[in-house]
């Protein structure tokens, strides 16, 4: 489902939606690792999606064109009802 929004979100004008599963979830080098965080269960992946931008303005421009798409409505439906949404992380990022 991440996949298949990446590529609507791709083409209505991100530059770039990653998907990364995770390889290594302990610190090393004397840091804190993501799972000094939170718990996982045994039968949970940790996956990680990246929407890339321009800047913030071509963000609400590409959400924008995407809140008319009725796949976009779909997936974000269907993932409510087989994912634990208050397990799901979001935040934004900028380049500094």
């Amino acid at each position: 489902m991440s996949k298949k929004t990446g590529d609507i979100l791709l083409s209505h004008g991100t530059l770039d939606h990653s998907i990364y599963y995770s390889s290594e979830l302990t610190g090393n080098q004397g840091t804190m690792g993501i799972l000094n965080l939170f718990e996982l269960e045994e039968d949970e992946e940790l996956m990680l999606g990246q929407s890339v931008f321009k800047d913030e303005t071509h963000y609400y421009e590409v959400m924008k064109k995407t809140g008319s798409n009725d796949m976009i409505a779909y997936l974000n439906q269907h993932i409510k009802d087989i994912i634990e949404m208050d397990k799901v992380i979001s935040s934004k990022f900028r380049l500094v």
